[in-house]
C-alpha cells in the first residue's frame, strides 16, 4: 500500500507519540496535533486519508470536529477513527457515523489494524 496520509487528534502526548511512531515505521505520513484548535486549521489545508480522533480534547469537544468535518466537501471521504475513555454516546455514533470507536486502554495492534483497515477502505464496523 502507497504511504497514506493520517492525522492523529488526541491531548495525550504518550498515545499520539506511540500511533505516530508505529504508523510511520508502516510508511504512513503522520501529523500529530493536541488540540481542536490545531486540527480545524490544518484540515482547512490539507485532507488526510483517515483521522484518529480523541472526543476529549482541552479545548474542543472532539465530535465537534466531526461536525466542522461535514461542512467539508471531502468529508465523507476520510474515516474517522474515534478513541476515548468516554462510554461510545450512541446519538453521537448514529449522527457522525464515525468508521469505528475504540475505547481507551485500547490494544495498539487493534488501533493500527483499524487504521490500516480504514485506509484500504474496508467497511467500517461501528453499530449503533
Amino acid at each position: 500500500m502507497a504511504a497514506k496520509k493520517v492525522l492523529i487528534v488526541d491531548d495525550d502526548s504518550l498515545i499520539s507519540r506511540t500511533i505516530d511512531m508505529c504508523l510511520s515505521k508502516r510508511g504512513h505520513h503522520v501529523k500529530v496535533l493536541y488540540n481542536g484548535v490545531d486540527a480545524v486549521k490544518y484540515l482547512f489545508e490539507e485532507k488526510p486519508d483517515s483521522l484518529v480522533l480523541d472526543i476529549r480534547l482541552p479545548d474542543c469537544d472532539g465530535w465537534f470536529i466531526a461536525k466542522f468535518l461535514e461542512k467539508l466537501e471531502w468529508f465523507e471521504k476520510v474515516p474517522i477513527i474515534v478513541i476515548s475513555v468516554l462510554e461510545p454516546d450512541r446519538r453521537q455514533i448514529a449522527e457522525f457515523k464515525p468508521y469505528a470507536y475504540i475505547q481507551k486502554p485500547f490494544d495498539m495492534g487493534q488501533l493500527l489494524q483499524t487504521v490500516e483497515n480504514s485506509l484500504s477502505k474496508e467497511q467500517p464496523r461501528v453499530d449503533v
